[in-house]
């Protein structure tokens, strides 16, 4: 599923609703209980940078194993997409 959260704090209280709240067990699900978690992150940007009053993102993949200390790998083959189309506020 998608969730959004405006605050840091809520993701904290997000990951500690059982899962059961959000996706129903089914009865073949038992061996899947520790499995490894994946989750993208994005922040939309009311202002955003323009390069020719374009759009654009850049795709970023990292890897982080551990928060303490803090290891972070990031792959080298990111990418970046341009609108074709000028960028307007209205």
């Amino acid at each position: 599923g998608i969730f959004l959260f405006t605050k840091l704090s809520d993701i904290s209280d997000w990951k500690n609703v059982p899962k059961s709240y959000y996706y129903p067990r089914n009865n073949d699900d038992s061996d899947k209980e520790d499995k490894i978690e994946m989750y993208v992150v994005q922040k939309y940007i009311h202002q955003p940078y323009l390069i020719g009053n374009k759009k654009f993102d850049l795709r970023l993949y990292v890897l982080v194993t551990s928060y303490s200390p803090l290891t972070v790998y990031i792959y080298r083959s990111g990418f970046a997409r341009f609108t074709s189309s000028r960028y307007s506020n209205s």
